[in-house]
């Protein structure tokens, strides 16, 4: 829903409210037609998935409840806990709803993993992608302060005040918060669920790196210089050492969190279950290794050519080409017979990625240009970068699902 949501009411697609409207219904629907698919109890279960959605919902309800500029008076409280309650209703009645209409059914502790760590995932990567269109629109520093935004509470700034590059940056918070919950409630899930020590830390770690993560954020905005606002929008500000510094790490630590994730979902999954023993030789797992530092090493240099200097391009094209020489080495050793269908596909779509990789990265040198830009240039830059960011991210998660398979041991 919030996805979607998202999706809507971007600037350049401004979707019409009715729209947004009969689709988060649909949602509602199809969500509560799927927890009964999970669940013998299907009324219980549609009941506990309305719950849940309405509260996390609940998150930027505010901003559209509460008027601009009204105080907080104990009225305007009530009228927001009524709100509240009503959409609390709705959202379990129509989950309910969409639970009678399919037949029950039960999923079993693994599969529940699973489908957690899917979830955790799949959010993330859509929050990878919304921080490169504000990286994209230069809109980092729409929003002056944090974690308050604009000197409201985060969850209650009013919808209005969302528009142009405002919009990009305040929702990207307002998603990085919705992951966090995820990450959280995934770590929890491994923790009583998980069977398995291994799991269950690298569950806390996502926790930790998760607010590592929003810290680093939150920190890029208040070490700036200066900020100078105008009619409740940022005109100018001064980018000091640390906030730049802070700005690239930021940017490279999601991708890695990202893979982190990516590799919670390759050990909870059904295919690495079934599949008893590891084929990986040495060739494959060094192959693997290099591939990830290869890996670190393209992020650092994109970031810095992207933030720092355009002095970064050349290494960073080179560098495309020799990790693309092992992703093609990668490939072909997927196909061999001996090899898991997993292994190979994972192959077989690191060569796809990496090329369409490389078709991208001088995509993004065409439409950008020379120097380093300081406000974005246009819809078809933003969609470009924000695409080749993005896809590195995938590419980076794919190699830790590859070193996953790589290492499984051989019993």
């Amino acid at each position: 829903m919030w996805t979607v949501g998202y999706l809507v009411r971007l600037p350049f697609i401004s979707g019409p409210p009715e729209l947004l409207f009969f689709l988060l219904v649909a949602l509602l629907l199809i969500g509560g037609r799927f927890a009964a698919s999970r669940h013998l109890d299907r009324i219980r279960a549609g009941i506990v998935c309305g719950v849940v959605v309405a509260i996390l919902d609940l998150l930027v309800l505010g901003s559209v409840v509460v008027p601009e500029g009204d105080p907080m008076t104990t009225t305007t409280w009530l009228s927001l806990g009524l709100s509240f309650l009503s959409f609390i209703v709705i959202c379990t009645g129509l989950s309910v709803l969409g639970a009678y209409s399919r037949a029950a059914a039960s999923s079993n502790r693994q599969q529940g993993i699973e489908l957690m760590a899917r979830t955790a995932f799949t959010a993330t990567l859509v929050l990878v992608g919304i921080g490169g269109l504000v990286t994209s629109e230069e809109a980092g520093m729409a929003v002056p302060d944090w974690p308050s935004s604009f000197g409201n509470n985060m969850f209650l700034l009013p919808l209005s005040r969302m528009t142009g590059a405002i919009y990009y940056e305040h929702a990207h918070r307002l998603y990085g918060a919705l992951v966090g919950l995820v990450t959280v409630s995934l770590a929890i899930y491994l923790w009583r669920r998980g069977g398995s020590r291994l799991l269950t830390i690298l569950g806390l770690v996502a926790v930790l790196q998760v607010i590592f993560q929003g810290i680093l954020g939150g920190l890029r905005v208040t070490e700036v210089d200066s900020a100078k606002v105008v009619d409740g929008r940022v005109t100018e500000w001064g980018e000091s050492s640390l906030s730049l510094i802070l700005r690239v790490v930021h940017g490279i630590d999601g991708q890695f969190f990202l893979a982190l994730l990516a590799v919670i979902v390759t050990l909870t999954a059904a295919n690495w279950r079934n599949v008893p023993t590891g084929n990986g030789d040495r060739i494959d797992r060094w192959s693997s290794v290099v591939l990830a530092l290869l890996l670190t090493i393209q992020l650092i240099m994109g970031a810095l050519s992207r933030h720092i200097s355009r002095d970064w391009v050349v290494p960073h094209i080179l560098g495309a080409f020799l990790l693309l020489a092992v992703v093609v080495l990668i490939g072909v050793r997927g196909g061999l017979p001996m090899m898991s269908s997993t292994r190979s596909r994972i192959g077989l779509l690191l060569v796809i990625s990496a090329i369409l990789q490389i078709a991208l990265g001088f995509a993004t040198l065409a439409v950008s240009g020379a120097q380093v830009r300081i406000q974005s240039s246009g819809l078809a830059e933003t969609l470009v970068a924000t695409s080749h960011q993005t896809l590195g991210a995938v590419i980076l998660s794919l190699t830790g699902a590859l070193i996953c398979w790589t290492f499984k041991p051989v019993r």
